[in-house]
């Protein structure tokens, strides 16, 4: 092969590899299709509900998600959030004695 061969090549697989990553238009349709489905608006489950209150101080009480947790006290939740600590805390410092056990 000639030179103008090999640099053909190599630019066509350039040009080839970079069109992969060319943003594309959000919705190809064909030419000849004139029908679309009728634009509908979905707002199940996001709170756009039209006939819903708006929440105010006066109604927030009622309507108010609140867990058990959020209901205890703070020092009911200490012994909690000493666990949580100790969970991650006493993997590495066993692993750390197994390490150091082995020299």
């Amino acid at each position: 092969m000639n030179p103008l061969a090999y640099i053909t090549v190599i630019l066509a697989t350039i040009l080839i590899s970079t069109s992969a990553f060319a943003p594309s238009t959000p919705l190809t349709i064909a030419k000849g299709n004139t029908m679309s489905a009728p634009k509908t608006t979905l707002y199940e489950g996001l709170g756009f509900d039209e006939n819903a209150k708006p929440l105010t101080r006066e109604n927030e009480p009622d309507e108010y998600f609140s867990s058990p947790m959020d209901k205890m006290s703070d020092g009911e939740k200490l012994p909690i959030a000493l666990a949580g600590l100790a969970f991650v805390s006493l993997p590495f410092i066993a692993g750390l004695a197994a390490l150091y056990s082995s020299k």
